[in-house]
């Protein structure tokens, strides 16, 4: 009887220790990661678009961006896609350009590809560019544990971001705000 309990004490004790070791790594990871915010500088890297040509956010600086980030499968992104097409002559008269990006493996769920995907919902123009970020992209852009399916960023010619909105079909009254009071 008296090892069973000690068996007992010794695997409640291991759980407790897992617990507690498990916390804390979790908890550091929590405080480690953030996402990116308005006045950061927004992060570099480099992208393919649907060309199959790579490029990089460097060479957007210069002129108002709006990087966004979609899944291809995602409902509300292509929604995104037919609200950006209705007032694309806002964004144009702003002379804001439009990046919009699949993040890296789609999330993990198969969509279309991002050509298909933007001119089927609604910007078949040149205005709309689209690629697909990196790995090391869509991470800096979309912090995990939360991944967003459809979040963006309002991103100064200096490169520096003015705004973070998520669901651009359902922002895209602040996002034109934004861009206004920007004076963009």
């Amino acid at each position: 009887m008296k090892i069973k309990i000690k068996y007992v004490l010794y695997t409640i004790a291991v759980l407790i220790a897992l617990v507690i070791i498990l916390n804390f790594f979790i908890l550091n990871h929590a405080k480690s990661t953030k996402y990116l915010s308005v006045g950061e500088t927004a992060p570099n890297y480099t992208f393919q678009l649907a060309n199959g040509s790579t490029e990089s956010l460097n060479n957007y600086k210069g002129e108002p961006l709006i990087l966004w980030f979609v899944a291809t499968w995602c409902s509300s992104c292509a929604q995104g896609n037919t609200a950006v097409a209705d007032n694309l002559a806002f964004f144009k008269e702003h002379n804001v350009k439009i990046l919009e990006l699949e993040q890296y493996n789609d999330l993990g769920s198969s969509g279309m590809p991002i050509s298909q995907f933007i001119s089927e919902y609604g910007n078949n123009n040149t205005y709309v560019t689209g690629g697909v970020a990196s790995y090391n992209m869509t991470l800096a852009y979309n912090t995990p544990p939360a991944f967003q399916l459809d979040i963006y960023y309002l991103i100064s010619p200096s490169g520096k971001i003015l705004y973070v909105g998520e669901g651009i079909a359902g922002g895209i009254g602040n996002l034109e705000n934004a861009i206004s009071k920007n004076g963009l």
